[in-house]
């Protein structure tokens, strides 16, 4: 017999072209813009940065002109003026005719300082916070999808609350481009064709890398959707479904309440929230093969998707075993909910988690440092890397009894490169060479060994919740300006990656150091003379 072909579920035609049309019309946009005499990838990403920002600016002020706010004009100034510095920066750049990898490493990590500059300065105007060093933490933690924060989000004003929750949504929608444009080129962390299955298969969903993007993000858009009819139809409240739908899908995890999902003390709209979480930590490029074809079972094929669902199961029960009494219908889900809440990185909050053991903090811990698959738009380091170094291990390992076996290491159907296991394994040294100064520079500046270590590692992760004597979300109001500062450049390292933001330091530094050589060269040739 032949084999029926595969059902394909028809794409939302429509949204696909919508969203391929603004990405295209973005794209040349700042194209005509960029004719000016400076070559610069820097400044062209600078300014596309501010240029494209500035209109959410103008719809998160027009939403609290609405609500009566009193936001509403301080937005609508500060994206006027971001707007106006974005064209100016876009059209004295011109894109440069040839683009080395370091180059593209700076861009990148320009880009995300434009949109930190760029959040600030909303918090600043609109009087979120008067101090900067609290204005540039809570940008860091909006532009990097990090649920930790120093401001109650009970007495923000409408505009400021969806300012942020879409901060936080964008930023992952950012984060699916880079997957696509970017990453292919860079190979952070073993992430590129050489074996890294997450560009890879984001690549393959279409032949131009265009399609490609505008397939993933219609899925996240649509996803959103979905997740904020599901809050609805839970019980949760329109402005509130809107703000967890874009928080919980980015694994941002910002709430309109301090005690996040716990305070509607709902055991549906946590459900919803596990689901929405879960979703957040998959791979969109195994999401959208597995509707477009109407193959559920592509999920169980999938080795990181098994290890995925794995690990959240393992630890589940762990954390329900370790806890004092019989398991119940309420702990079942608020453990549940702390393991997806961990892995996806989102950093929601529902029941105590004083409540849990010390295993179980450990454990969520690292669920946190291992995050969600890779081509998803959680934090972490991604799953397939643990599975790639675990591996090496066993590799290294039996080189130790057959010292002349050649073997490569295979992950289902990839196969891992050399090249690609050494940034692994380099991006992880690295990270944890960052790590312990930071702790250091925590514990010092008020946490306790253990919160400065969990809060490192948390918000490395672009979690943020962490544990100790402050609680899962105390610690960054514990700390001063000095760890407001460590705790801001961890979230941007933990989202960028190490590797890109080390490159584009040494950028920096380059010029000088040609000066500083030119000048030992003289001073060489005269002492010859």
């Amino acid at each position: 017999m032949t084999p029926r072909p595969p059902v394909r579920a028809p794409l939302p035609g429509l949204a696909h072209r919508v969203t391929a049309k603004l990405l295209s019309w973005s794209g040349t946009f700042i194209q005509a813009l960029s004719r000016g005499k400076i070559e610069s990838a820097v400044g062209v990403t600078i300014g596309a940065v501010w240029v494209l920002s500035a209109p959410l600016f103008l719809v998160c002020s027009l939403a609290d002109f609405l609500d009566g706010g009193s936001d509403y004009l301080a937005l609508f100034v500060t994206g006027a003026a971001i707007e106006v510095a974005g064209l100016l920066v876009v059209r004295i750049s011109r894109f440069p005719s040839s683009l080395p990898i370091s180059r593209l490493f700076t861009a990148v990590v320009c880009g995300a300082a434009a949109a930190l500059v760029a959040v600030t300065a909303a918090h600043l105007a609109t009087g979120a916070t008067n101090q900067l060093d609290v204005a540039l933490v809570e940008a860091a933690a909006t532009i990097t999808g990090t649920n930790a924060s120093t401001i109650n989000p009970e007495m923000l004003s409408l505009g400021m609350q969806l300012f942020r929750a879409f901060g936080q949504w964008l930023s992952a929608a950012a984060i699916i481009i880079v997957l696509v444009r970017v990453l292919p080129h860079l190979g952070v962390g073993g992430l590129d064709a050489d074996g890294g299955v997450a560009t890879r298969s984001a690549r393959r969903l279409a032949p131009r890398s265009g399609s490609t993007m505008a397939r993933l993000v219609t899925l996240y858009v649509a996803l959103t959707g979905l997740l904020a009819v599901a809050f609805l139809l839970a019980g949760m409240p329109f402005v509130d479904s809107v703000v967890h739908s874009l928080t919980t899908i980015s694994s941002g995890g910002f709430s309109t309440r301090l005690g996040s999902i716990g305070s509607f003390n709902s055991g549906p709209i946590e459900w919803v929230t596990i689901f929405g979480m879960f979703v957040a930590g998959t791979s969109l490029p195994l999401i959208f093969r597995a509707m477009r074809r109407g193959d559920l079972h592509r999920f169980v094929r999938s080795v990181e998707f098994r290890v995925y669902l794995g690990l959240i199961t393992i630890v589940t029960l762990a954390v329900l075993a370790w806890s004092d009494g019989l398991p119940t219908a309420t702990t079942i889900r608020h453990a549940a909910f702390s393991a997806v809440s961990s892995i996806s990185t989102t950093g929601h909050l529902a029941g105590d988690l004083a409540s849990i053991s010390f295993g179980g903090e450990a454990l969520l811990l690292v669920l946190m440092v291992v995050g969600g698959m890779s081509a998803s738009v959680a934090g972490g380091f991604k799953v397939m890397r643990f599975m790639v170094l675990g591996q090496y291990i066993g590799r290294e390992l039996r080189r130790s009894v057959h010292p002349t076996a050649v073997e490569k290491i295979h992950l289902g159907r990839s196969s891992i490169g050399e090249t690609a296991l050494a940034r692994i394994i380099g991006e992880l040294f690295l990270a944890t060479m960052l790590l312990v100064p930071t702790v250091l520079v925590l514990s010092a500046d008020g946490l306790d060994i253990e919160g400065a270590f969990t809060f490192a590692v948390s918000v490395m992760s672009n979690v943020g919740v962490a544990f100790g004597e402050f609680g899962p979300q105390g610690h960054l109001r514990a700390v001063g300006p000095i760890g407001h500062l460590s705790a801001a450049l961890l979230m941007v390292i933990g989202r960028i990656s190490v590797t890109p933001v080390l490159v584009a330091l040494g950028g920096v530094g380059e010029p000088a150091q040609n000066a500083l050589r030119r000048w030992r060269l003289t001073k060489r040739e005269v002492v010859v003379r």
